[in-house]
């Protein structure tokens, strides 16, 4: 995803976090249904971003639901196929900030890779060349 498909994306209403991605883990998850008493597990995995928050790196913390298709905490990790240090943008159906702490849940899109763009550096006008 390159920027301007990203500003697009944003000025459309949808909510998105740009962030560096460090690390996932699946787990085994469960309640108890309060009212018919039955026992409920799924599995859902919790992502650790960083991101740039109020002039400062702040660490969120994204949780992602799997389908009922997803039975083990195996097939839900080998769905990780995101890098360690590189940007993406995480699609979001809501954040808030709890007790200092940045929380989300992911939307049903997959992040996207952030495309960046080297620009190439050149020497200042009127320095000699390196030649």
């Amino acid at each position: 995803m390159t920027s301007d498909e990203l500003l697009k994306q944003v000025l459309q209403g949808v909510l998105v976090l740009v962030g560096e991605y460090r690390a996932s883990h699946a787990e085994d998850a469960g309640y108890v249904d309060k009212k018919t008493g039955y026992k409920v597990e799924y599995i859902r995995a919790t992502h650790l971003v960083e991101c740039h928050w109020y002039d400062r790196v702040d660490r969120v913390l994204l949780t992602q639901a799997f389908p009922d298709s997803v039975t083990t905490v195996e097939q839900a990790s080998a769905t990780f196929t995101y890098q360690r240090g590189l940007r993406y943008a995480f699609y979001l159906e809501w954040f808030k900030r709890e007790r200092g702490q940045l929380l989300g849940r992911l939307a049903a899109w997959e992040p996207e890779l952030i495309e960046e763009t080297v620009q190439a550096g050149c020497a200042p006008s009127g320095a000699p060349l390196p030649f």
